[in-house]
Formats: C-alpha cells, structure tokens, sequence
C-alpha cells in the first residue's frame, strides 16, 4: 500500500508542476489560438491526472489511518483533511471536464447534459455538504478551513446543472462556463499547490489566523479575477440576438 501511495502521490505532484505551468499560458494567450489550445489540453489533462491522484491518495489515508488503529474521533482533522482531498479532487475534476466539455458541445448545447456529467455535477455538491457535516459534527483544528472552502463545490456543480437545464439560453454561454470553469480548476491547483507544495519547496508556515492564508488566498484572488473577467467579455460579445 505504501509503495502505490508513493507512486501515485509522485505522479500527483509531476502532474501538478506541470499542469500549473501549462494553465498560465491559455489564460494570456490569444482565445481560439494554437498555444491557448495546445496549452489548454496540456492543461485540462494534467488536471485530470491531479484529481484521479488526489481521490485515490484520500482513499488511501483513510485505509492507513484505519490500519493504524486511528479512529475517526480520535483524530478528526487527520480525517477531514482525506476527506477535504477527495472532495477538492472530485470538485476539480468536475470543473475542468465542464470546461472541455462546453467547447465541445458549443454548436449543439443540448448535447452537454449526460448522464455522467451530472452525475458529476451532484457529486461536487454532495462532496460539498459532506465536508460541511463532517466539519460542523467532529469540530477540530481543521473544521474552519473546511467550512471556508466548502462551497466551491456547490457553486460548480450549481453551475453546471443549470447550464444543462437551460442549453443555448445564454448568448455565448458556453464560452463563460468554459472560462469560469478552467478559471475554478486553476483556484483548486493553487490552493492545493500552496498548501501542499510551496511550504515543502521553501519551508514557511504562518502563525496563528494568518495560518489559513495558503488556503483562501488563491480563492480570494480568482473569482473576483473570473467576475472581472466574465464582465469584460460581456461588454465585448454583448447581450447577442433576441430569442423567440
């Protein structure tokens, strides 16, 4: 078990660097171009790898905190953080593959209701409520982080489902969930890359409340950046053409 742990968070971290590098591409490139493209797909891929890996090293956790003999109350931050690592994954996993998945279906919007995307819709939002109860019920060092980023998951999948109810409504409404989408995914990389990444590269902690900082940062910073964003394509593409 140790040995599969190793190779998949090996994989993850890879993966990871990465991803992280290809995502700043598309966003500065030219929309449409040959490098937001190319880079795009490095991208969406390395995400895919990073939230398979994350799902299975939750699941991991927990099979060798339950082969140690650690039970669920007797250390419920060590837990909530396995759990929180599945959920981020799923959420990620869920954000990106709408994003792929509204490019895709731009000329036929009613194609993007599936039934394995809303099933990954409801899977983010069922992440989110799970990580909510868990928190507020085994309330630990953790439980706040948990509760600040817990929404994410229900904002996603909220996103998703009404995108799937009302195809086409929306004058280039799959080009803002494709945005909006890959944008959240891009949050979820950093957020993890600066907990879990950064303070192993050059060894800092912050004391005390600033110790939440690695955690809400990227969120504090993207979605203002995707409101912004969202509103300048909106001026730019306009309200389009009346519907009957």
């Amino acid at each position: 078990m140790t040995l599969i742990l190793n190779i998949v968070v090996g994989a993850h971290v890879i993966a990871g660097f990465v991803g992280l590098g290809a995502f700043w591409i598309p966003v500065f490139a030219r929309k449409g171009g040959v490098s937001h493209k190319r880079f795009g797909a490095v991208y969406a891929n390395c995400a895919y790898l990073v939230t398979g890996s994350a799902v299975i090293a939750a699941a991991g956790r927990v099979v060798t905190y339950q082969s140690q003999g650690i039970a669920v109350a007797d250390a419920p931050e060590l837990y909530g953080f396995a759990l929180f690592l599945g959920y981020l994954g799923v959420a990620t996993f869920a954000a990106v593959r709408q994003s792929m998945r509204a490019v895709q279906t731009r000329h036929h919007p009613e194609t993007l209701r599936t039934p394995f995307q809303l099933a990954l819709a409801w899977l983010s939002i069922g992440g989110s409520v799970a990580v909510i109860v868990f928190a507020v019920a085994l309330w630990s060092d953790a439980s706040t982080i948990l509760l600040a980023l817990s929404p994410v998951g229900i904002f996603t999948g909220a996103r998703m489902l009404n995108l799937m109810r009302n195809p086409g409504v929306q004058h280039m409404g799959w080009f803002y969930s494709h945005m909006g989408s890959m944008l959240g995914g891009g949050i979820a990389f950093h957020t993890a890359f600066a907990v879990f990444g950064l303070q192993r590269i050059w060894d800092y902690s912050f004391a005390g409340a600033l110790g939440v900082l690695p955690w809400i940062l990227p969120t504090l910073i993207g979605v203002p950046g995707i409101v912004l964003g969202t509103r300048n394509y909106r001026r730019k593409f306009g309200p389009g053409p009346a519907r009957a």
